[in-house]
């Protein structure tokens, strides 16, 4: 007899019993796959396979906090609890690339250089607009892992640094106002600066990464924001061959005009995008 699972420890040692089984099913285009039990078979979707969070994210703090309300700036939100610097976040090996994609909390004493390599680049601070001397960029990257509501992260491709990422709560962020933002709604700014991993499939594959992760950071996370500069055209060519995200509106910050975007989580996962 075929019955669907409910959710309750045992299915969690299961998950984490066939952890290495289930990663090699599901490979791209497998939708599922029957796990034979003592007394049934339990039927596992792809889309339950990839919000299983313990196969990917790596960080000790994923405990929900019980919710306290805070102020800033006049706005009210949710204390943020983030992570410290060097903290692995995420890891993940991506079929398509054949490579494994991970996140974790930049630390200024071992990622300054290179940072500061990237920001100097024209390709990228054209962008970015942080061209500077190391000292300045310390203190930025200091200022960000003092922030509660954002957390830097590096990047790495197969253990080589390769992007830095800003993800972002957007309900205390500068984007908040702009639309009906929710207490857990989570946005990201990023750059790819290690040219070897330029591309479309390599765009790709991190991009996928990028929100799954956020999603399965907190559960109460339903949408995934992005606010890109409207002349972006990379950015925004992929975005719209990839279902999961929706142009809302363009509109103007007081430094820039930029296009809103938003994933959500049901298309995300329901989609079976990843």
């Amino acid at each position: 007899m075929f019955v669907m699972h409910k959710p309750n420890s045992m299915l969690r040692n299961l998950f984490l019993d066939q952890e290495k089984r289930l990663k090699e099913h599901f490979k791209p285009g497998v939708q599922g796959i029957d796990l034979q039990l003592q007394d049934r078979v339990m039927k596992i979707s792809r889309s339950e396979f990839f919000q299983f969070s313990p196969f990917w994210i790596k960080s000790n703090e994923r405990a929900l906090y019980p919710v306290t309300w805070v102020r800033t700036n006049s706005v009210s939100h949710p204390l943020r609890h983030n992570p410290e610097k060097n903290t692995l976040l995420y890891k993940r090996y991506i079929y398509e690339i054949d490579k494994t994609i991970a996140f974790r909390v930049i630390d200024p004493d071992k990622d300054l250089t290179v940072f500061s390599q990237w920001h100097n680049s024209k390709r990228v601070s054209v962008y970015w607009e942080l061209e500077g001397s190391i000292d300045q960029h310390r203190k930025y990257i200091e200022k960000n892992l003092d922030d509660p509501h954002l957390i830097p992260v590096i990047m790495e491709i197969d253990s080589e640094p390769a992007g830095y990422f800003e993800f972002y709560w957007v309900k205390e962020d500068r984007l908040g106002p702009y639309y009906d933002s929710d207490d857990y709604d989570r946005g990201f700014h990023f750059l790819i600066g290690n040219r070897k991993f330029l591309g479309i499939k390599n765009t790709d594959a991190v991009l996928k990464c990028v929100v799954h992760y956020l999603f399965l950071d907190d559960p109460r996370t339903l949408k995934v924001m992005a606010e890109p500069r409207w002349d972006n055209q990379k950015v925004l060519q992929y975005v719209d061959s990839f279902p999961v995200w929706r142009r809302i509106k363009v509109f103007d910050f007081p430094h820039k005009r930029a296009v809103l975007l938003e994933c959500t989580r049901e298309r995300l996962f329901a989609g079976e995008h990843l």
